[in-house]
């Protein structure tokens, strides 16, 4: 058995140089030289400027406020999901995961749509969004830590004459709470980050870090600025993702998943009146914003018709875009879900290595999209490595991009697999390959398909970075929205919600996907651990 743990050993060590060599190059060189050219010319008058303050100021404050108000939309799904097995819970679990799924440009073009105009750019009008596009996924996560919560608990608790709310204050809710301060450090990081929603509903007097950095950059000629600003967003970033990422490690060290389901069939005519009410809100809530998508899309000022469905049918340039995001997309997922497999697989064989790929692919989420690009632009801009202009540059930053999220995707799976089943096939003489394609790859092949579904979803609405690298031979889908939605006309306005509501489409087809494929529930664990 030394030999094999070897044999993996060794193995993983090659596993991970393709994944740190392009983590090196597209992540870590290009932030490395935006600290390195900020603190080389370092002025901080920008930082002791009034209107600095006041973006800082407003990003943390909505950011705050829309952590607080997604995580109160997610309390009720998440209650009744983890608890009660009731009909229709697929369909809520899938369509409260549609908002995190869009494009955050998708998300800023609905709440255009669903919101009357004298709304628009507008404090309200962001946080809404931002609220919007994050309960789903707090839901969820907080959810899967509700279902990892013994029922003999509760049942004990109720023997010994604990009331309803007692139980929650006392039992459940300390058992949550690192996981609902850890869902909040993410929720938080994820609207203080926020680009495309600022970008379609917050104006100029509504800017955020993000897109302070983005205005400087490629429309002041501010470069210095634009980096000094990155700089200070990554260090915030940074800060929160060690926070989240310590609390995170002890709640998964301390989560432990029943073998016993703790959802309950709906036993009273109260818990049916309250999960239905808190059902129907969520699918309210999640529709409505993509039916306004819809609408808008067939609705001008004379009324309703199809005419920006047929020009976007009928347009060169539309479809120009359409056929370059998919490309896009078609590149983003086969780099993603390779390097994914190679970073994942290198943590199961090899515990020694799984830390440093954890940090490794975990550097595109402390960087945002915004940072990114900016980075790419200022680093591969002068021969012999001028690749800005270059059509393989998108596809690799949007790699990155997706790459956490593929990585997460695929790394549980590889690591339900019971070691002896490794340690008897090299037993038996196979070698690392035959061992993985053999019985890795069969167990692997679902979330293989999930990691690719959600890799090109991350491409085809990907804003941040495409804002600084896309050129005008090759808009992309959320750049060409940008674009309609900057120009007066009707025609042009229903335009950028028909392309608005192709992605809409996609999302939901990918949602659904997910849920098909992805079966790696804390229950199904369980089983597999039993």
């Amino acid at each position: 058995m030394s030999q094999a743990r070897t044999k993996y050993s060794n193995t993983a060590k090659l596993l991970t140089v393709l994944p740190t060599i392009f983590v090196l190059v597209f992540v870590i060189a290009p932030v490395a030289n935006i600290f390195g050219k900020t603190f080389r010319d370092i002025s901080l008058s920008l930082l002791r400027s009034g209107t600095i303050h006041e973006i800082i100021w407003f990003t943390t404050w909505q950011a705050l406020v829309s952590t607080v108000i997604a995580l109160a939309l997610a309390a009720p799904v998440a209650f009744c999901v983890a608890n009660f097995r009731f009909y229709g819970q697929r369909l809520v679990t899938s369509l409260t995961g549609i908002p995190f799924i869009l494009p955050s440009i998708v998300v800023g073009v609905a709440f255009l749509g669903v919101l009357p105009s004298t709304l628009h750019r507008t404090a309200f009008a962001l946080i809404l969004a931002h609220a919007y596009f994050n309960f789903g996924f707090a839901a969820r996560m907080i959810g899967n830590r509700w279902l990892q919560i013994h029922p003999y608990l509760d049942d004990a608790a109720r023997t010994l004459g604990a009331s309803p709310s007692r139980l929650f204050s006392t039992i459940t809710l300390p058992i949550l709470q690192r996981s609902i301060l850890n869902t909040s450090l993410i929720v938080f990081t994820l609207c203080f980050t926020s680009y495309g929603v600022v970008r379609m509903l917050g104006g100029p007097s509504r800017s955020t870090i993000e897109t302070e950095i983005f205005f400087r950059a490629m429309q002041l000629g501010d470069v210095s600025g634009a980096m000094l600003l990155s700089v200070v967003q990554i260090l915030i970033i940074g800060s929160l993702f060690v926070v989240s990422t310590r609390f995170g490690s002890r709640d998964s060290r301390r989560a432990s998943a029943p073998t016993i389901s703790r959802q309950r069939r709906i036993d009273s005519t109260a818990k049916r009146f309250v999960v239905g009410l808190a059902s129907l809100g969520a699918i309210g809530f999640t529709t409505a914003p993509l039916l306004a998508i819809l609408v808008r899309s067939l609705r001008t000022s004379a009324g309703f018709t199809l005419e920006g469905w047929r020009s976007v049918a009928t347009s060169t340039d539309l479809w120009r875009g359409l056929s370059t995001s998919f490309v896009y997309a078609l590149g983003t997922l086969a780099i993603a879900v390779l390097l994914a497999i190679f970073a994942s697989t290198a943590t199961v064989f090899d515990e020694r290595t799984a830390a440093f790929i954890s940090v490794l692919t975990s550097l595109p989420i402390v960087v945002s999209s915004v940072s990114i690009g900016l980075g790419v632009l200022v680093t591969f801009d002068t021969p012999p490595i001028d690749w800005r202009g270059s059509q393989l540059m998108l596809p690799l930053a949007h790699a990155m991009i997706a790459l956490p999220l593929a990585v997460r995707m695929i790394t549980p799976v590889l690591q339900s697999i019971p070691a002896p089943l490794r340690q008897a096939s090299s037993v038996l003489g196979a070698n690392t390959w035959q061992t993985w394609r053999n019985i890795d790859l069969p167990i692997v092949r679902r979330s293989l398909v999930s990691a690719a579904a959600i890799s090109a979803a991350v491409s085809l609405g990907e804003f941040g970075a495409s804002s600084f690298l896309v050129r005008q031979n090759n808009e992309t889908l959320p750049i060409l929205i940008s674009r309609l939605l900057s120009r007066p006309g009707d025609i042009l306005q229903t335009q950028a919600f028909a392309l608005s509501m192709i992605l809409v489409v996609f999302s939901v087809a990918l949602i659904f996907l997910i849920d098909t494929f992805d079966d790696f529930t804390p229950t199904n664990r369980a089983a597999s651990d039993a």
